[in-house]
């Protein structure tokens, strides 16, 4: 039976009673239908979580009992993913190869060397076609999961009375801290100085052109390298806190409709435009609905979604085994 890359030399584990065993052989923990979900398969799913874990629990017993819980989790999430997969190929999804090779860019990033990654293949008894194959498999899993609760959320009735309420029962989500509505125009610079100089420059140019009367929305869309340049900059309402003192200060003194001077940050220059001022206060309904809708889609595509995943795990007879 192959070994899959990620779990070579790691100690099997197996679950029973909360309690964590090492083991040596690898085993069947649950089946969907005709397909197994090894022992094998778990460890890699949690083996990094589990090492994280290590150093976090105080003793063997803590260990245990927080590593069964990992493990199990492990257990339910890839008999859902057989389940996702088995539907995703009765649609006739497909994945675009170009995704696939780059997650398998992604996996390699992982090792220091091409040969070290190759070594590692070498020793999990798997080829680049069975890796790929695999790769392919998750994101297809993956996907269809992700389409099925986007489609749960369109489906999903969120009336007006369902709004209100929710606003009236949860009136500590919707108060908000003195804030800043901003757009922002961003040049990396890095520290090279000659470097920096040319996008200082760069950036007083910009900074002229905004002065002058020139769309801040259109100049970020022209010039920035932030990622939020295809929405004209626009950062939206910021507090004191998502920022760093020293932007915070300068943004936060600025009135409405002001632009800041150039500022300089570890990772590049930026300039500001303020569009609105609040105090601390309450969020009134009108602003809170664009947060609630969508809030309460995602509840009921969940929660949908949890009786959807229900029905077809009835229908792929999933066993699951215990260790003796």
């Amino acid at each position: 039976m192959k070994m899959r890359l990620g779990y070579v030399g790691l100690a099997l584990l197996v679950v029973s009673g909360g309690v964590v065993y090492g083991e040596t052989v690898d085993g069947i923990v649950a089946t969907v239908g005709t397909e197994v979900i090894l022992h094998s398969e778990l460890v890699e799913l949690v083996a990094p979580a589990l090492n994280d874990l290590r150093g976090k629990v105080a003793n063997e017993e803590q260990f245990n009992e927080q590593a069964g819980v990992l493990l199990h989790q492990a257990m339910e999430d890839a008999i859902n993913n057989r389940i996702l997969l088995r539907e995703a190929l009765l649609a006739g999804i497909d994945v675009d190869k170009a995704l696939v090779e780059e997650r398998i860019v992604e996996i390699k990033k992982r090792f220091a060397t091409d040969e070290e990654f190759e070594k590692e293949m070498a020793k999990a008894g798997e080829t680049i076609a069975d890796l790929r194959e695999r790769v392919k498999k998750q994101i297809l899993a993956t996907s269809y999961g992700l389409s099925k609760r986007r489609g749960f959320e369109k489906e999903a009735s969120v009336t007006e009375a369902d709004i209100d309420r929710y606003y009236r029962e949860h009136p500590d989500e919707f108060v908000h801290p003195e804030r800043v509505r901003v757009r922002r125009i961003f040049l990396e610079a890095k520290p090279d100085a000659a470097e920096r100089a040319q996008v200082e420059a760069r950036m007083a140019e910009i900074k002229k052109e905004a002065d002058g009367g020139a769309d801040f929305a259109a100049l970020a869309r022209t010039y920035s390298a932030g990622p939020e340049a295809a929405d004209g900059g626009l950062l939206g309402w910021v507090t004191r806190e998502s920022l760093v003192k020293e932007l915070a200060d300068a943004v936060f003194a600025l009135p409405e409709g002001a632009i800041s001077d150039v500022l300089s940050t570890q990772f590049g220059l930026v300039i500001f435009k303020v569009e609105k001022k609040e105090d601390a206060g309450a969020m009134g309904l009108d602003e809170a609905r664009k947060q609630i809708e969508p809030q309460l889609r995602a509840k009921a595509a969940a929660e949908k979604f949890t009786k959807w995943m229900a029905e077809q795990r009835k229908r792929s007879r999933v066993r699951i085994f215990e260790a003796s």
